[in-house]
């Protein structure tokens, strides 16, 4: 941060807020037919937001069928960023997220983090997709994760997962019904008609709209109803509904090896070095299953190759820049010598960047043969740049410090913290099994019951000696209203990671398992069919990749079906679209980026080297491309910065060879 901003920050956090800020939101939103509820924005906001002032959150209330305005709602939650701009654009940018069941409205800062690069001039928006995170308050299987508790937190182990989750969606669903919850309407179609009603409600006639994985199958399903005021969209790792996408995963895994070797094999030094690459990398594979080679640090085996080729990108966003060094490490292994393989798993490949750390840059200056007063230049550099760095980490800290001390001032929640601490202390403190859980299911069901002293105090005497039972009652009756609810909030983030561990893949499932199944769009059978006919993989990693799946396929053996009239049916439009594709992306398979707008009239495809899933989180040139396609996405799109980010490729002598793009 700059000074200047440092400065305006600290105003901002300790002045008066702005009456002005979000009024019409504060009032109850721009269209009736969807209030508006505005609510504290998940901590931490600071250093680079201020809650009510340059980010707003809260909950639009929507029809639950939008077919039956009239009847049942559902609250969907949103993030409202500002631009930085004193005189924004009109039409804001909204983020649809992936999963579905990977919400982001609870991220406040990392959310926004992925797209600061849109909000120079423009608004930007997210939210949790009906059924997702903070908008299914009513979703949730408590009673099932409460019945589950024991194997889920006693056990964890790997072999027990599938049956867990099995039981797990059993339990669930009949939960559900038991609730009276009818989640055949948790799907793409009314999630569709969600964003155009939250974009009324939040005051916005036009709009740009960025989905990411489930969020492009999301965009597309919106462009296909054709609401009015869609300026443009950009779809990042692309998912189109009218693939049978639960069949054709294994692509996913064999793109990134096919489409980061192809410019090897166009080119002729790199084709005369490595020849037939492609299909030896494939095999390679096969061999090794049946053969590993012994190296410096254990057996080079089947998984190992495939975590060194497939882990080049990760869902975390993690990059390994090892695609120069595989057709070399792949001759290398079949002829026994591990050299590469060892030094991958040695951390010597890829090299770290000589920015790593000052003593590498100071290192790399000396190895250019700089004197003395030069060198004196680079320390004074180096100084200077470790000085700013620690001062903004400074800045940061102490503006999370800053920010929630303020927060607990303004909801007086010193007491709930000390209460909430203790209570979970006591919890963990139990000695016997069954009686902790025991302790644990009660916790559990206390994160949507209404804030009551009693409430805690029952929990209290249930479970504890006199002594801590009475010291927790003697605190929870000294909790003030405020104080309360910051308790029961408190839990509800406490509970949110046992939630986590098996109710995660519960919200995909509502939407892949009722839409994407039906009609035997996707099966097993198709699966094997279909990676057997493309050929790329043999028979170890075929086996490999259908046993990861089954499970998938197995859980949505257990949902009702609902057809889609259309689904499966390619869609069009004329709004302009941007379709945004990684080629190492191992979760959507960077083909799939040109069927997704093969009819549309108004497309531009990019596809982006080294990079994975969500092509904004690997490289400023696909921000600055978004970035400009939001601008103006009816002008041609520089693209040329995607040249640059093709890798050279080692050659056998060692020596580095550029590949064209």
């Amino acid at each position: 941060m700059s000074p200047d901003q440092i400065l305006a920050m600290i105003v901002a956090l300790t002045g008066e807020p702005d009456p002005d800020a979000f009024a019409k939101l504060k009032a109850g939103g721009a269209d009736p037919a969807y209030p508006v509820t505005i609510m504290p924005c998940a901590r931490p906001v600071a250093p680079t937001e201020i809650d009510g002032q340059t980010v707003i959150c809260g909950m639009v209330e929507v029809p639950y069928d939008h077919r039956a305005p009239n009847d049942e709602t559902i609250k969907i939650a949103f993030n409202l960023y500002k631009a930085h701009s004193l005189v924004p654009e009109p039409d804001p940018v909204i983020y649809l997220h992936g999963g579905p069941g990977d919400g982001t409205v609870s991220r406040v800062a990392r959310t926004i983090g992925f797209f600061e690069h849109l909000r120079a001039r423009r608004d930007v928006i997210a939210i949790d997709e009906r059924g997702v995170d903070s908008s299914a308050p009513n979703m949730d299987c408590y009673d099932t994760l409460g019945a589950q508790l024991g194997p889920v937190v006693e056990l964890g182990a790997a072999a027990a997962a599938p049956a867990l989750e099995q039981d797990f969606i059993k339990g669930c669903l009949a939960e559900l019904d038991a609730k009276g919850v009818d989640y055949s309407l948790i799907n793409t179609e009314q999630n569709a008609m969600d964003v155009p009603a939250v974009m009324a409600a939040l005051g916005y006639d036009s709009y740009n709209i960025y989905g990411i994985s489930y969020g492009t199958k999301l965009t597309m399903e919106i462009l296909r109803q054709n609401p009015p005021g869609i300026r443009s969209a950009i779809i990042d790792g692309n998912a189109p509904p009218w693939l049978p996408l639960y069949s054709m995963f294994w692509q996913s895994h064999s793109d990134p090896i096919r489409v980061s070797l192809e410019p090897c094999e166009r080119d002729p030094v790199c084709n005369a070095a490595y020849p037939d690459i492609i299909a030896r990398t494939f095999q390679l594979f096969e061999t090794l299953d049946a053969e590993p080679v012994e190296g410096a640090n254990g057996p080079i085996d089947v998984n190992v190759l495939y975590d060194i080729i497939n882990n080049r990108v990760t869902m975390a966003g993690d990059y390994s820049a090892m695609t120069p060094y595989i057709p070399l490490m792949v001759t290398q292994l079949e002829k026994g010598d591990t050299t590469i393989a060892d030094q991958w798993a040695a951390g010597e490949l890829p090299p770290k960047s000589i920015t790593a750390s000052p003593d590498t840059v100071r290192a790399a200056a000396l190895a250019a043969g700089l004197d003395d007063a030069e060198m004196a230049q680079i320390d004074a550099m180096l100084a200077a740049a470790e000085h700013i760095r620690l001062a903004e980490d400074t800045v940061a800290r102490a503006a999370e410090v800053l920010e929630s001390d303020l927060d607990a001032d303004a909801r007086n929640t010193d007491l709930a913290s000390i209460f909430d601490t203790q209570l979970a202390s006591a919890i963990r403190a139990i000695p016997d099994a069954t009686d902790r859980l025991s302790a644990g299911r009660d916790y559990l069901a206390l994160r949507f019951a209404q804030p009551s002293t009693d409430a805690l105090a029952d929990l209290a005497e249930a479970h504890f000696p006199a002594n801590i039972a009475d010291e927790l009652t003697g605190l929870a009756r000294q909790l003030d209203p405020a104080g309360l609810a910051r308790v029961f909030e408190l839990i509800r983030v406490d509970n949110q990671a046992t939630v986590d561990t098996v109710e995660g893949s519960f919200q995909t499932y509502l939407y892949a398992c009722q839409e994407d199944f039906s009609d035997g769009w996707n099966s097993m059978d198709k699966f094997m069919e279909l990676m057997r006919a493309e050929g790329s993989w043999g028979p170890v990693l075929q086996e490999g990749m259908a046993q990861g799946l089954a499970v998938f396929h197995a859980a949505c053996e257990l949902f009702p079906k609902h057809p889609r009239e259309n689904w499966t049916t390619s869609g069009t439009t004329d709004v302009p679209v941007l379709s945004m594709n990684g080629e190492l992306d191992n979760q959507t398979a960077v083909s799939w980026g040109a069927l997704a707008v093969q009819d549309y009239t108004n497309a531009k495809l990019v596809v982006v080297p080294e990079s994975g899933h969500g092509t904004i989180r690997f490289s400023q040139c696909a921000k600055d491309i978004t970035a400009a396609f939001i601008d103006d996405p009816t002008s041609d799109l520089d693209t040329s910065c995607v040249e640059a980010l093709r890798l050279p490729v080692m050659l056998p002598d060692g020596t580095m060879h550029p590949l064209p793009y």
